[in-house]
């Protein structure tokens, strides 16, 4: 079973989950499931916790999973250079581009001017998924028309108009990570640089923000996520199609098989004149991932390293070769041994005699095959550092993968020593036929990638991050802050490969524009041929973090 389905196992059987599920075949569903979105064998799932098992043990059920949290790429800019417009450029355009642009995010300014022309909102929909509920198909959010934005435009305070304040979380006005993508993805150039589709309506999806692990950045999760692509879809119909989302974790298996994952290459492979942009992380530099081979009988040790003071959960996932076994044995920081675990048994980890964690063994996660071992700790920890130690039981591969999930209130890392940097990108951004987008910095002749710009291959040995774009200090649309009531013509600065994603999906909107009815090969096809070549002479490993090389928009065919 997913280690994360087994920790809501237990509870109030009357509650109601929601689980991502794949079929053995196509609308062959088990019982006492309420399907909410379906793609192909991936459908999302409501149902009540005393079904949980039952569904779980259904012969029509490959696998099961549980939500896993979604947080937004974090845009890595400590001084963001935010300056308000005396006078807001002239946009007078009556043309709407044939291709509608899909975002996943957070923080939505409809009052910005960079997202209305001639007075009108270029947003056909806004899905607001943390908001109460309004009797949607989904049973959860509201959802905003364009008719409700375009009548709250004309009210001073549209915010409260239409009770929805993009910048609720946003105390010190720098602006959300929604806003900011969404204007370089299709501002039109009423404040900030105007982008290459500034013409294209907009379905946006708003996750909202879950105080989770000490971040306000952590959004929904899989299942919403899931959801939120079928909205997309269904709102645009047939029309050509760009989704970005700058999302995603540390942890999970990198081989693009989560059920997540599926649904991206579901999505573009049946629908033509689709694309879905994804940003590639910034956790080259979290010393959160190591790997190695182990032999039989053999012991690694693998130190982690946790804050002072901590008091947030942290999780560590370790992923090896469903024809090896290995066992783990945990030591505190004072040598003293709190598990020798047992192979695909489940332990509690107790210290001083109080439960501080629990260790989950699964064998052959039925997507990928391998085992996983999941650690969770919970916030009672009391350690300067834990030592993993894996145990060679049987090895015909030897090889394992170890993340630590992404923790912005208290992050654990691996002894520096021993991190790899290779093999990070985020937890959802390696499926076979998204576009996956790194950062380099535009402003140095160089050309040097950015330092946190995560890494490739994923864990079979794909390419990704395809190809890299503009990311350091990029100017675009800066949303109202809490204390404020309309937007102005501001705009900041932010950096990160939240901010190379949507200027690839502005260049895919542009394509799209002229060819319709590509599809996705063709696409990225078009796409990566319009990509300088990187060289990197000191560092071979840097063509890992480039891909296919650096996007120019001048070779855009």
């Amino acid at each position: 079973m997913d280690p994360r389905l087994k920790v809501i196992l237990y509870g109030n059987p009357d509650e109601e989950l929601s689980l991502l599920m794949r079929l053995e075949k196509e609308k062959d569903y088990p019982d006492h499931c309420k399907i909410i979105s379906e793609f192909g064998e991936i459908v999302s799932i409501q149902t009540q916790r005393r079904y949980l098992c039952s569904i779980y043990n259904s012969k029509k059920v490959k696998s099961l999973k549980a939500p896993s949290v979604i947080p937004a790429n974090d845009d890595v800019e400590p001084n963001p250079e935010t300056r308000v417009l005396d006078k807001k450029n002239e946009v007078l355009s009556d043309t709407v581009s044939n291709v509608v642009f899909g975002i996943i995010d957070f923080g939505f300014d409809f009052s910005h001017p960079d997202f209305i022309n001639n007075g009108k909102t270029r947003f056909e929909k806004i899905w607001v998924q943390s908001d109460r509920y309004d009797g949607n198909e989904f049973g959860y959010g509201r959802i905003i028309s364009q008719a409700q934005i375009n009548e709250a435009l004309l009210d001073e305070f549209p915010f409260k108009k239409l009770g929805y304040h993009p910048g609720k979380s946003d105390l010190f006005g720098n602006g959300t990570h929604g806003t900011h993508v969404l204007g370089i993805a299709c501002g039109n150039g009423a404040v900030a640089p105007q982008s290459f589709a500034p013409n294209a309506s907009i379905i946006a999806v708003d996750m909202g923000t879950n105080y989770v692990n000490g971040s306000n950045l952590s959004l929904g999760d899989s299942v919403k996520g899931c959801d939120g692509l079928y909205f997309i879809t269904k709102q645009a119909g047939e029309r050509p199609l760009v989704i970005n989302m700058s999302l995603g974790g540390h942890g999970d298996h990198h081989f693009g098989l989560t059920l997540f994952e599926q649904v991206i290459d579901y999505i573009v492979t049946h629908r033509k004149g689709t694309a879905i942009v994804q940003s590639t992380g910034n956790y080259h530099q979290a010393n959160a991932h190591t790997y190695g081979d182990i032999k039989l009988n053999q012991k690694v040790k693998i130190p982690w390293m946790f804050k002072k003071h901590d008091r947030t959960p942290n999780e560590m996932e370790i992923w090896y070769d469903g024809d090896d076994i290995l066992s783990v044995n945990i030591y505190d920081d004072n040598q003293k041994i709190l598990l020798s675990s047992t192979p695909f048994k489940d332990e509690l980890i107790v210290k001083d005699d109080d439960q501080v964690g629990i260790c989950l063994h699964r064998c052959k996660e039925p997507n990928t095959g391998k085992n996983q071992i999941n650690i969770l700790v919970n916030g009672k920890l009391n350690s300067k550092f834990w030592t993993i130690e894996l145990i060679g039981r049987t090895v015909n591969n030897g090889r394992y993968h170890c993340y630590i999930e992404r923790d912005d209130g208290g992050q654990s890392i691996f002894l520096p020593a021993i991190v790899n940097k290779t093999h990070t990108t985020n937890s959802i951004c390696n499926s076979k036929y998204s576009i996956v987008v790194g950062a380099y910095n535009q402003n140095d002749d160089a050309k040097p990638i950015l330092s946190f710009s995560s890494s490739g291959p994923t864990a079979d040995g794909r390419m990704k991050p395809e190809l890299v774009a503009p990311g350091f200090k990029i100017k675009s649309s800066c949303s109202s802050s809490s204390r404020e009531n309309r937007a102005s013509n501001k705009l900041t600065s932010k950096s990160g490969s939240s901010m190379a994603a949507p200027y690839v999906a502005s260049l895919v909107m542009k394509i799209l524009e002229k060819e319709p009815n590509l599809d996705i090969i063709s696409i990225r096809k078009k796409l990566f041929s319009a990509c300088d070549t990187a060289s990197f002479k000191d560092n071979k490993l840097e063509i890992f973090r480039a891909g296919h090389g650096y996007i120019n928009p001048n070779r855009i065919t």
